[in-house]
């Protein structure tokens, strides 16, 4: 990466992260409280909601907010279209929601679930107005908008719920919490970003956009559908109760692991495709990426995992403590979550959607075809088969991008293995070591673990002289 970049990317990355990890924590915080008054049943009931409003989301968006990114030459026109296109499609999407809703309540055999689905399908209309505000901000790498304008959503929108739950809301109390920090971010995006919308429509710069953001349209769908209908199958096959264990432990997992990933493509993408033409600069951008990611990512998961009774008994009391095991299990999928993505953005990155499009729908067929056959054994041999699902995934993308972009196998494996390797090996030591630590108080069991792990898995890795460690070293100091 040349120097200009990497300040760039330095840069996005910093304020993408400040946007992501602000609003989870935020939201992390809150939910601390929430957990306390509420009941996994409560939390099942919004999480099987959530994936109707995620599901419609996604394909609301059509795809075009990457097109957009990826075009070089955008025109007001390319905007207006995807903007209108994207309104058009989220009333319809609302409609069918809205009719559908008695129809979800008769499923689950619970009449709660009209009023909720109702409401909270208006998200996906509100969302639809801020689409092209965010691709727009984004192309250009302004994350620090971004950021702001997340962080003010989530704090107004969290502020209202806690509210809501204080005052003997319940469930209503989640359900405007997602609303308002939906509806505030929307607000904000139109205060700040300076495009506004001109009554024009081309079918010639939808079916150009539609070529490239369909791919990438179908791939996002799948991706949902394999995400969400997890969810979907624990509050059918198994239980309410089960979903809003479930729940809870993603919404933990989601913090490390999601967080990252999500800054990860927001920012990598615009990245490798401003450097796309030059092949072995932007290989060499991804092997220094995947390095750090994996050096960060893979200990933070285990530590994560070693921690997680008493971290979880400390921060949720022992109401939520069949929260832990499902929490542990998704923390290996958390592992390989970043990685992946790392991988898969490549392909959006040089505009090869055919290719992202057989990749991601492969691979979810592949998933939804394994999760489903371990659906009869139980509960937890289906959460094994997503984690186990999770490896799979990595071994298909490490194929492709080989394959199709010329980072060779060994050469990543040559990158992410030493990383992963330190991690399992300090992890086994530490879990054996906290063996002495057995009835102490939560809180001093997590300070002993995580100084304990930090310390051993960093001063492993400068006596190593891992290559990672010249790395992480050589972006703090341009950086700063």
């Amino acid at each position: 990466m040349s120097e200009s970049l990497k300040a760039k990317t330095l840069k996005a990355l910093a304020w993408n992260a400040v946007q992501r990890y602000g609003t989870l924590f935020v939201n992390f915080f809150a939910n601390l409280y929430i957990a306390r008054q509420l009941t996994p049943d409560d939390y099942g009931v919004v999480g099987i909601m959530m994936v109707f409003v995620a599901v419609a989301a996604t394909i609301s968006d059509s795809g075009f907010p990457s097109a957009l990114v990826q075009k070089k030459d955008t025109t007001q026109t390319d905007y207006c279209t995807a903007f209108f296109w994207n309104i058009a499609i989220g009333l319809l999407l609302y409609a069918a929601i809205f009719l559908a809703a008695p129809l979800v309540a008769d499923y689950f055999d619970n009449p709660l679930f009209i009023p909720v689905l109702r409401l909270q399908g208006v998200i996906i209309i509100v969302n639809a107005f801020g689409s092209v505000q965010i691709s727009r901000l984004s192309k250009t790498l302004q994350f620090k908008v971004l950021a702001i304008r997340s962080l003010i959503a989530a704090i107004v929108g969290t502020a209202i719920g806690v509210g809501l739950v204080a005052c003997g809301y319940g469930i209503w109390g989640l359900v405007w919490q997602a609303i308002v920090t939906s509806g505030v971010s929307v607000v904000l995006l139109w205060s700040i970003a300076r495009w506004r919308p001109q009554m024009l429509f081309s079918w010639s710069a939808f079916r150009q956009m539609f070529g490239f953001g369909s791919y990438i349209f179908v791939s996002n769908i799948c991706n949902t559908l394999y995400t969400n209908v997890q969810s979907f199958i624990i509050g059918k096959a198994f239980s309410v109760r089960d979903l809003g264990y479930y729940s809870q432990a993603q919404k933990l997992e989601q913090v490390p692991a999601e967080g990252t990933s999500s800054v990860l493509a927001q920012v990598l993408f615009p990245v490798y495709a401003s450097i796309a033409d030059d092949r072995g600069r932007h290989i060499d951008a991804v092997r220094k990426n995947m390095k750090v990611i994996s050096f960060v990512t893979f200990p933070l998961m285990m530590l994560l995992i070693i921690v997680a009774f008493p971290l979880i008994r400390l921060m949720l009391t022992d109401k939520w403590i069949q929260s832990i095991p499902m929490f542990q299990i998704l923390c290996i999928v958390g592992m390989f979550t970043p990685v992946n993505v790392a991988n898969t953005e490549i392909f959006r990155s040089i505009g090869a959607g055919k290719i992202y499009f057989i990749l991601q729908t492969l691979k979810r067929v592949v998933g939804l075809v394994f999760i489903f056959a371990s659906v009869p054994f139980g509960l937890y041999p289906f959460l094994w088969a997503i984690a186990t699902m999770s490896i799979v995934t990595y071994a298909m993308n490490l194929y492709c991008t080989s394959r199709y972009f010329g980072y060779k196998c060994s050469d990543q494996l040559r990158d992410i293995l030493p990383n992963l390797l330190l991690t399992l090996s300090v992890g086994g030591i530490t879990a054996l070591a906290m063996q002495l630590f057995e009835g102490w108080p939560d809180i001093v069991q997590v300070l002993v673990a995580t100084t304990l792990y930090g310390a051993l898995f960093l001063l492993t890795a400068v006596a190593l002289r891992m290559k990672t460690i010249g790395i992480v070293r050589s972006l703090l100091s341009r950086h700063n």
